[in-house]
Formats: structure tokens, C-alpha cells, sequence
């Protein structure tokens, strides 16, 4: 019954960070013609970090259905945690975020706008600067929510 409880639990937390995800990407976003700054990563990376790759996959490829870029960011992201466990989390965690922005955000995401939309490469490479930010605020606000004891717990385990 105890291991029922924590897979609702586990769901339900998922599923809200599904919602921030749409929510932050969407709402809570500025746009500056082809380019967009947005939090919409910061609950995938967050699923990652504290549930596994896995996780981070299901939560930004629901609350992102085209591309699979948040998808990947979360996966990509998950996979880096959990392979570095002796680093220092800063560390980890910089390095976590990097590789995951890199590898959703500014391969697989910049692709398919080049196959489906036709975006021309050199608009793409402005989308480079836009990760790295991305990626700096996503890693500063992740060590502020990780600095909470109860997700500390979650992500030592």
C-alpha cells in the first residue's frame, strides 16, 4: 500500500510539473521576434533532477508534443545527474543543465526548425546565447529550489 501511495504522489508531482512547464512556456515568456527566453525547461530539469531521466523525458515531452526538444533537455539532464554523483552538486548541476539545453534546446529543437519551418541556419545560431541564458538562469533557480531540505532528501536518494 506505502509503494501505492508514492506512485500517486510521484504522478501527481509530475503531472504539476507538466502544468508550470506549459504555463512557464507560455505565459510566462518574452519574445523577442525569432527569438524566445522562457522558463518552460525549469520544471523539466526539475523532474529530472529529483525523479530520473525518465521523468524529465515523460514531463517535457507532454507539456511539449512537437519538437521532443524539452523532452530531451529533461532526459539528457537526468542522465548527466545521475552519472556524476561525486561532484559537488553546483558543479553537477551546471554541467547537468548545460548538457541538457545543449542537446534539446540547441540540437534537436533548432533541427526541427530547419526541417519543418525551413529557418535558415544563421538564425539558428542566435539561438545559441538564448540556451546558454537559458541554461545560467535554469541552473541559478534550480540550486535555489534544491536548497529546500525536503527536494535535498529526494535528490540525495
Amino acid at each position: 500500500m506505502n509503494n501505492s501511495k508514492n506512485s500517486v504522489r510521484t504522478l501527481t508531482m509530475l503531472a504539476l510539473l507538466v502544468a508550470m512547464s506549459i504555463v512557464f512556456s507560455r505565459v510566462l515568456s518574452i519574445s523577442t521576434g525569432f527569438v524566445r527566453f522562457d522558463l518552460g525547461s525549469l520544471p523539466v530539469l526539475l523532474a529530472a533532477l529529483l525523479f530520473g531521466p525518465g521523468a524529465g523525458f515523460a514531463v517535457g515531452a507532454v507539456a511539449d508534443m512537437i519538437t521532443l526538444g524539452a523532452g530531451a533537455i529533461g532526459l539528457v539532464a537526468g542522465l548527466a545527474w545521475q552519472k556524476m554523483p561525486g561532484l559537488r552538486i553546483g558543479l553537477r548541476l551546471q554541467i547537468s543543465v548545460l548538457l541538457g539545453h545543449f542537446v534539446g534546446s540547441m540540437v534537436i529543437t533548432s533541427l526541427a526548425l530547419r526541417i519543418f519551418y525551413g529557418y535558415p541556419w544563421a538564425t539558428l545560431a542566435v539561438r545559441i546565447p538564448n540556451a546558454l541564458i537559458l541554461a545560467a538562469v535554469n541552473t541559478v533557480l534550480l540550486r535555489i529550489l534544491l536548497e529546500n531540505r525536503t527536494l535535498m532528501k529526494m535528490v540525495k536518494k
